[in-house]
């Protein structure tokens, strides 16, 4: 175990689980600001960016004893479970892996949670729309039906931790993307394509909310703090097809639009709900006062 220090018990401690990825290693970024009412320990299979600050101990949702036995002995207040298989493609290609990862992972950390009183928030997808079942956005109380194998494995955890008796937050996010040095996410792949003049052909028949990693970030936070229960969409401030999405990154930097073609279908492995645009009233109404919930425009605008 890397990085061990005392924890501090006078704040509540949150156990970070997929420290490494994108959307944990923006809220290990903010994680500092908030030393006053949280101490954050970051868990994951491997410490590859993990700030020196931070506790890491190594843990595998997929190794139910090991990883129950770990949690039970850190006993943090909140688990934050971001970690997951989360490429649509892969997850039809290798259902049991992404089964593995997603259902039945989670499915452990319940357990460990029950175990020790902890609360539960949960990062999850609108992929467990499928997309054709309802005009408009989706909000927390439509019935999911996902089409694709992440969805369902997703969704399968979802009902799992609604099912249980543990105090639990479920976020539904779509579209991560942010400024990340590492990986290209959808929005900074087709910028990087119209700062170098390549022509894209982008399908306008999938809607989602693009979500700016670091406003997500910083909604969970809140949510934490208002306590918030149940389920609650946690995406950007607005539902566009993917076209719309490449020719506002167009907009916003004055990249040549005509590099961009609309196309009506993009053969894939795994099937895509074609409108699963989130509605975020609900998240508005909790806490729209404390953090602004952002447009993809808005983002791109603080960039230009």
């Amino acid at each position: 175990m890397k990085n061990s220090i005392k924890i501090d018990d006078s704040v509540k401690t949150i156990l970070l689980i997929g420290a490494n990825g994108f959307l944990g290693t923006n809220l290990l970024q903010i994680s500092k600001d908030l030393k006053k009412n949280f101490k954050f320990i970051a868990g994951d299979i491997e410490n590859s960016n993990i700030p020196q600050e931070v506790p890491f101990f190594q843990m595998d949702i997929t190794e139910s004893q090991d990883l129950i036995k770990k949690i039970i002995n850190l006993s943090p207040e909140i688990i934050i479970l971001t970690g997951a298989l989360t490429n649509v493609d892969q997850n039809e290609l290798d259902k049991e892996l992404a089964t593995k990862i997603n259902t039945e992972g989670p499915k452990n950390v319940l357990h460990a949670c029950n175990k020790i009183n902890a609360k539960l928030i949960f990062m999850s997808t609108d992929f467990v729309f499928d997309g054709i079942s309802k005009e408009g956005n989706y909000n927390e109380d439509d019935i999911p039906n996902p089409l694709s194998h992440y969805g369902k494995t997703k969704y399968e955890a979802e009902k799992a931790i609604m099912n249980s008796e543990v105090d639990y937050l479920i976020c539904r996010t779509a579209v991560l993307y942010g400024w990340n040095k590492t990986k290209l996410n959808f929005i900074t792949w087709i910028l990087n394509n119209l700062e170098h003049d390549k022509k894209l052909s982008i399908v306008k028949n999938q809607i989602n909310n693009a979500t700016y990693v670091k406003n997500l970030a910083d909604i969970i936070i809140k949510l934490i703090e208002k306590e918030a229960k149940g389920i609650y969409h946690t995406a950007g401030n607005a539902a566009l097809n993917r076209y719309e999405m490449a020719l506002l990154c167009a907009d916003v930097f004055n990249y040549d639009k005509a590099l961009i073609t609309p196309i009506e279908h993009f053969k894939q492995i795994a099937v895509r709900p074609k409108n699963a645009g989130l509605d975020i009233s609900k998240l508005k109404k909790k806490i729209e006062t404390k953090v602004k919930i952002l447009s993809q425009r808005e983002e791109l605008e603080k960039k230009k």
